[in-house]
């Protein structure tokens, strides 16, 4: 989008241009755009558009309707990012940058939405200030200074009272682009040659905090304020997977079979000849974060319990009546919302922020219960589970290996367990049950029939 607006010359213009005036030029040159939707009304706030391998059909372009022999694609993929202020303009320094990061694969697109709301806060921020304009545009990464910079950090600890982890990612974010613009690419000279950066971070280091998770009574609660037993079975599955919200709909009934498959194999001792019945099964994870946009492949081990759990919720009416519409198994969901459609990150935030407001209501919780506690969770029950590992560190291994993580040393945040995380570990007599015995007797307190009536 950017380039257009350079190669038509508008340079000494394009700070001007509006949403409208982008969508007009795109509809002259690639009329009509069935795929590709624009929305024209003004919004409140900065906004980020990120197209991925978003499919344009061309074939009805009046550029090949005036030119038959155009040698033109009449289906091609977009791919970049747009950003766009207040007013509906697009900012196209920090286009051009999160489109060039996720081209080149240094960044995920799903992270770029993250990277274009920490630029325009600053943004925001600037415009804000009696030394700026309340129209300044990005081009005033091209020159601020770093006192600017570090003002704007000091004001989000004083004034917004953010905590010094979201401080240094804000500071990462702005770091990143301004070393973007002090460097050239194959399109540009640099655009800026004092980098006020040269010497590392402006902000603090943050704060190292215990970390903050879903405890055995927590989900106990959040399941039992739930009449649902297909919401029930995702919410274990959840807190026993270590899943992320992003990677919990990819999850196919193909992936539950084979893991099924796995575990009806015969393990024998090497003193006996009895089968061993394992107390988890490895479950494969097309995960997220992985590199170049790319789907990070792991394995991660889940309970027996929750996986029977499952295969009962998969054996029900219900489940087979919103099953009927795929293919095959391996297209098909292993879970199904309300309207019998998958779920998205979004719509398991919504299912975690109504049971916890339930619960809370009743006096059950005192606090909301986000997904990613629920993957807290999980970390702490492997750690203290001693059938996983010979010791501490074999478990915190297992631990970097079930959530995905690159590095130990992200692993290596959980190693700090709250009294009361360690209670609800514990039996009746004060002994550390396993993550395997945790779960089963979930299951048995928790569970619900699936009836034939039932429709959601």
């Amino acid at each position: 989008m950017t380039k257009i607006i350079k190669n038509l010359k508008f340079k000494k213009f394009r700070n001007k241009i509006t949403l409208k005036t982008v969508v007009q030029l795109y509809s002259r040159i690639l009329k009509p755009y069935s795929k590709l939707k624009f929305q024209i009304n003004k919004v409140d706030i900065m906004n980020v558009k990120v197209c991925s391998n978003l499919k344009l059909d061309l074939s009805k372009s009046c550029l090949l309707t005036n030119f038959p022999n155009f040698p033109l694609d009449k289906t091609v993929k977009l791919n970049g990012v747009g950003v766009f202020d207040n007013n509906g303009k697009i900012l196209p320094l920090i286009s051009e940058y999160l489109s060039y990061q996720s081209k080149h694969d240094k960044i995920a697109y799903k992270s770029a939405d993250t990277y274009g709301k920490n630029l325009t806060y600053f943004l925001e921020y600037i415009r804000n200030r009696p030394d700026y304009n309340n129209d300044e545009t990005d081009e005033v990464f091209i020159t601020v200074p770093s006192y600017v910079i570090q003002e704007y950090l000091t004001f989000l600890s004083r004034n917004e009272k953010r905590e010094s982890s979201t401080v240094r990612n804000r500071d990462a974010t702005i770091r990143a682009f301004i070393e973007y613009l002090c460097s050239p690419t194959e399109d540009r000279e640099l655009l800026r040659k004092d980098n006020p950066y040269r010497n590392g971070y402006l902000s603090k280091a943050p704060k190292r905090k215990a970390i903050i998770s879903c405890t055995l009574n927590d989900l106990a609660v959040l399941i039992q304020s739930t009449d649902l037993e297909r919401e029930r079975v995702l919410l274990q599955f959840l807190y026993d997977s270590g899943l992320r919200r992003s990677e919990l709909p990819r999850v196919t009934l193909e992936h539950f079979r084979n893991a099924v498959n796995f575990n009806s194999e015969k393990f024998i001792a090497c003193d006996s000849d009895q089968p061993i019945h394992a107390d988890y099964i490895p479950l494969e994870v097309k995960g997220s974060k992985g590199r170049g946009n790319e789907i990070k492949p792991r394995w991660t081990l889940v309970s027996s319990a929750t996986i029977k759990r499952i295969q009962k919720y998969h054996a029900s009416p219900l489940y087979k009546k919103h099953a009927r519409k795929y293919v095959n198994p391996a297209e098909t969901p292993a879970f199904f919302n309300a309207e019998g459609t998958p779920y998205t990150p979004s719509s398991i935030n919504k299912l975690l922020e109504r049971v916890s407001k339930r619960a809370m209501k009743r006096g059950h919780l005192n606090r909301m219960i986000s997904p990613h506690k629920l993957r807290h969770g999980n970390a702490y029950a492997i750690l203290q589970s001693n059938d996983l590992g010979a010791d501490y560190l074999d478990r915190l291994v297992i631990v970097q290996k079930n959530l995905g993580h690159n590095d130990l040393n992200t692993t290596q945040m959980y190693t700090s367990i709250p009294q009361d995380i360690y209670n609800s570990m514990c039996d009746e007599n004060g002994d550390l049950l396993t993550r395997a015995e945790k779960m089963k007797r979930l299951s048995e307190q928790t569970k619900l029939k699936i009836a034939i009536r039932d429709i959601k």
